[in-house]
């Protein structure tokens, strides 16, 4: 692993209390900016075209937070809302995927899904949102548009301690009624 993708862990760890920072202060309150900058703070880090966290309700995937690194409009919005059957996020979540998927096309399963050809998933990136109930929440993800040969664990750990710390914020949160409780 080369220093600056160490220095990026490193950044993505800071991050990950940095949230978990945030979330205790602003749990009664809107903090969809502060979570919004770490979002595209964590895209950038791992070199990816697109990060977002969902919210699992219902056998649906909601997109709670999206960062997206085009100029034009997000492949995804939040607010959006699909069926959670054939994507990432269930099979990430159902342990049929691993965390780290540097080539999709090394995982047929993965490459077969429409949702893969609809964004133009290369490389993914995912973590459970888990409350201290066993609860799946939802998941913290990151998608680019290249196969990213140079992915490693740790970028897939340091991930899992944001959506750990995510999750933190969820369990202290009170949200308005409607509103995700880590907002």
């Amino acid at each position: 692993m080369s220093s600056t993708r160490h220095h990026d862990v490193g950044h993505l760890l800071c991050i990950a209390n940095d949230i978990a920072v945030a979330t205790a202060s602003y749990a009664t309150a809107p903090a969809l900016g502060t979570i919004h900058q770490f979002l595209h703070d964590i895209r950038q880090a791992l070199g990816m075209d697109v990060a977002f966290i969902s919210q699992i309700v219902a056998g649906r995937r909601r997109f709670e937070v999206v960062s997206a690194a085009t100029s034009g409009p997000e492949p995804i919005a939040a607010g959006q809302s699909d069926a959670l059957v054939d994507t990432y996020c269930k099979l990430v979540v159902d342990g049929e995927l691993p965390p780290v998927i540097r080539d999709v096309a090394d995982f047929p399963r993965a490459a077969a899904l429409p949702i893969t050809r609809a964004l133009d998933i290369r490389s993914y990136l995912s973590a459970r949102v888990l409350l201290s109930s066993g609860e799946v929440f939802g998941t913290l993800c990151c998608f680019s548009h290249q196969t990213r040969p140079d992915l490693v664990e740790a970028d897939g750990e340091a991930l899992q301690s944001i959506a750990d710390a995510i999750a933190a914020g969820v369990e202290r949160g009170e949200a308005a009624p409607g509103e995700p409780a880590w907002r």
